[in-house]
């Protein structure tokens, strides 16, 4: 587990702070900050953290100034995860009313923070939020990303396997990096001239220019996420057309058994009926034969 410097952590605990308008500026000043103490290690670590997005801005400060909510929705994860494990459906069941609440009530709070600072949640930003809560509800891992406070993206969670954190925070509650952001290879076999170089052209950049490759990585990260979302999706929805086709052609074979069994059936009440006419036919055909007897031998003539 890589150890994590006071500069970088100083780094994390004060760049997720900021409003993401603000972002690349702090960060090329913490930077500087090291770069002037001599920690071109934690220079480097710090000019490498990702710009998180407005969603995942906005769930840090809620995990920031309203812990409590973060805490339960992380706490009622915990217990749908071990009823889970159980196969205690009656248990979830029953925290399916709290599940809703939790969910709903983490949105709200995140709006009205993010509200409180002068910025209204799009649409999409809400259902990325919904979806990061939904996440963290299923998976641990996605619990902790959250408590971090350093999230740089939404979380998803497909339904099955471990939600994905790959670039979506700097690290744990506790400090651990979770997840080394793209480019974090290692210094230079020259002792790092090239890392100093790079780091001086990157931040010569235009701010205006760097904040917009900034924005359409993460555009582009975000529509990955939502193809993979949507993969999944269709897959699953083949899945269930393919047994609903089946579930109906067995019911179709069924119907087919029963149309016969039923013609059979009407064909035998055709028999029956022919057959009680003839019976009747030949009763009333008897009892005149017999009358008619009975009649001629009480004729004297």
């Amino acid at each position: 587990m890589p150890e994590v410097s006071p500069a970088l952590t100083e780094a994390l605990q004060a760049l997720y702070a900021v409003e993401p308008d603000a972002f690349m500026a702090a960060r090329r000043e913490r930077v500087a900050a090291a770069r002037a103490g001599g920690d071109r290690e934690s220079a480097t670590e710090i000019g490498k953290l990702r710009k998180p997005t407005v969603a995942a801005w906005s769930m840090n400060l809620l995990a920031r100034q309203a812990p409590e909510v973060v805490d339960g929705l992380v706490t009622l994860g915990s217990r749908m995860r071990a009823a889970q494990a159980r196969l205690d459906a009656a248990t979830l069941t029953a925290l399916r009313p709290e599940r809703d609440e939790a969910v709903r009530r983490f949105v709200g709070a995140t709006a009205d923070l993010a509200q409180g600072s002068g910025r209204t949640l799009a649409p999409a930003a809400l259902e990325d939020i919904r979806a990061t809560a939904v996440a963290a509800l299923a998976d641990e891992g996605a619990s902790t990303a959250l408590s971090s406070g350093q999230l740089t993206r939404a979380l998803s969670y497909s339904g099955f396997g471990e939600v994905d954190l790959s670039e979506a925070v700097a690290r744990t509650a506790s400090g651990a990096i979770l997840t080394v952001v793209s480019g974090t290879g290692g210094a230079h076999a020259d002792g790092g001239a090239d890392e100093e170089t790079g780091e001086q052209a990157a931040g010569s950049q235009p701010a205006s220019a760097e904040a917009r490759r900034e924005e359409l990585e993460d555009e582009l990260a975000a529509a990955q996420r939502r193809l993979q979302q949507a993969e999944a999706t269709v897959v699953e929805a083949r899945e269930h057309a393919d047994d609903t086709r089946q579930r109906l052609a067995v019911v179709e074979r069924q119907l087919t058994k029963a149309r016969e069994a039923d013609e059979r059936a009407l064909e035998a009440v055709t028999d029956a009926v022919r057959e009680r006419k003839q019976a009747t036919a030949a009763r009333d055909a008897a009892r005149q034969a017999l009358a008619d007897a009975e009649s001629g031998a009480d004729d004297p003539t």
